[in-house]
């Protein structure tokens, strides 16, 4: 299975558009910040599984800050992170990841793109998808999961 991971995207639904076609993923998890347009991106690809969260710029949006999801017996925990606190540090994401037991942990808010393990959990930033600050460009993360066999990426648009 092959998962786009999508954050911050802050009105760029072409990118992500753009993202999805170069992925060609089976599953798509929108980590917040406007998650309107990931709700308008499902409009455009209604074949595909897709899972949202909110962030800290939706606070007047419907949904969840957070959700656990199984794919492929993989459990994934997806949040914004801005709860979490995650610019000061990912210790309490960690903490709250291995508190759902999950085996993947999701999170955006930075604007940074990360990959890491921490308590035998994966941590992954996709980076953002807006390009509203000037100093970095559109990236995304790509799970895939193949019979238990985990691997991830961040791509540069």
């Amino acid at each position: 299975m092959r998962i786009l991971v999508l954050s911050d995207s802050h009105g760029s639904v072409d990118r992500m558009a753009l993202a999805v076609k170069q992925a060609k993923p089976d599953a798509i998890l929108h980590l917040g910040d406007f998650i309107g347009d990931a709700r308008k991106l499902h409009v455009h690809f209604p074949n595909i599984a897709f899972y949202m969260v909110k962030g800290n710029c939706d606070a007047y949006a419907t949904g969840e800050t957070e959700q656990l999801i199984a794919l492929e017996d993989v459990r994934i925990y997806m949040t914004h992170g801005h709860m979490n606190n995650v610019k000061n540090g990912l210790s309490d994401f960690a903490y709250r990841a291995q508190e759902m037991d999950a085996n993947i942990a999701l999170y955006g808010h930075t604007h940074v793109a990360n990959i890491q393990k921490i308590k035998n959990i994966w941590l992954m930033n996709p980076g953002q998808m807006g390009r509203h600050d000037n100093k970095r460009i559109a990236t995304y993360g790509i799970v895939m999961l193949d019979k238990g066999r985990l691997d991830m990426e961040i791509v540069y648009l």
